[in-house]
């Protein structure tokens, strides 16, 4: 196989890739400096995306580097897998299962105590059936270390791990519609409901832009089967980091939405207990205080409710 027939989209993935790690490097910089109040833990959760995402365009990178520049005029090297290919699909599939379990947890924490695990069980068994499939993938191509047998590899793990990527995407992003709504329809303010039908577009362009890229991924691996055509792959981690970077970095835009309303409602604080099926039970105060079995509206502005590790613990997006 010739290097334009393989390496062009490879080629091209990779610029793009790059590209979407510079605006991974801009949104990890200004998360530490717009939200200096966030726990330790969603402090160390994003120093960890910017890490693997470091890692993997680095390998990405080497692998460029390796055959296109190392290896020309030497078509011998083209017959085996250089290491940081397996490397860069590992450091992938850890980075891809942190930003879902991440979401998954919102999900968690949104749902009532009693479907809690049925709705958010499901979507756990995926990411590790991912993590599986993606493992199985990296140990073959150590193993075997013949190019030849790349896209047997790729098809056989690769085709699956994809699906499934899509699938749990899709599967999150059709949960947090669906909370949101149910929060927004029993609640008696309009921002309220502004303010979750807002959440629900920004959870389906997450979902439609990495599902996308993630089954055009799929199509070329399940179709083309080109040994080198793994361009998509390196942007579909890109898109992951970022979604959930962008997640953290648009509280501060939603809370200036919604700032001087009768309520003065803090996006850190709003968490869904029991919604009650009567948007009149709805109560709300400054101290966040509720009757039973109805919607908890913390209107706080205490900066110390914004330590918390998982954004829908208390709402936060």
């Amino acid at each position: 196989m010739g290097i334009s027939g393989g390496f062009g989209p490879t080629l091209v993935g990779g610029l793009a890739s790059t590209m979407l790690y510079g605006i991974t490097t801009l949104q990890t910089y200004v998360y530490y400096m717009h939200y200096a109040e966030d726990a330790s833990a969603m402090k160390f959760l994003v120093a960890v995306i910017w890490i693997l995402d470091t890692l993997h365009v680095s390998f990405m990178c080497h692998i460029l580097y390796y055959y296109l520049i190392t290896s020309y005029g030497v078509p011998e090297n083209f017959e085996y897998i250089v290491w940081s290919l397996p490397a860069s699909i590992l450091v992938n599939v850890f980075l891809i299962s942190i930003v879902q379990c991440f979401f998954v947890r919102q999900v968690y924490h949104l749902c009532r105590p009693r479907v809690k695990w049925l709705v958010t069980a499901p979507i756990i068994l995926l990411v590790i059936a991912h993590i599986g499939f993606d493992i199985e993938t990296v140990v073959l191509q150590l193993a075997k270390h013949k190019s030849s047998v790349l896209a047997q590899i790729s098809f056989s793990g690769g085709t699956p791990a994809l699906a499934i990527v899509a699938l749990t995407e899709v599967l999150i992003t059709v949960s947090l519609c669906i909370l949101f709504y149910d929060g927004g329809s029993d609640s008696a303010f309009p921002r309220t409901k502004h303010l979750m039908n807002t959440l629900i577009i920004y959870a389906v362009n997450r979902c439609l832009l990495t599902s996308l890229v993630a089954l055009a991924d799929l199509a070329v691996t399940a179709e083309v089967r080109d040994t080198w055509s793994i361009g998509l792959q390196f942007v579909v981690e890109k898109l992951y980091a970022n979604s959930l970077l962008a997640a953290l970095n648009s509280r501060e835009h939603l809370r200036s939405q919604d700032a001087g309303t009768p309520s003065d409602l803090r996006i850190s604080a709003v968490h869904f207990a029991n919604p009650p099926r009567l948007a009149g039970d709805v109560e709300s105060s400054t101290n966040g205080t509720s009757q039973p079995g109805m919607t908890v509206i913390d209107t706080t502005t205490d900066p110390a409710l914004d330590k918390t590790p998982a954004l829908c613990c208390k709402g936060e997006v």
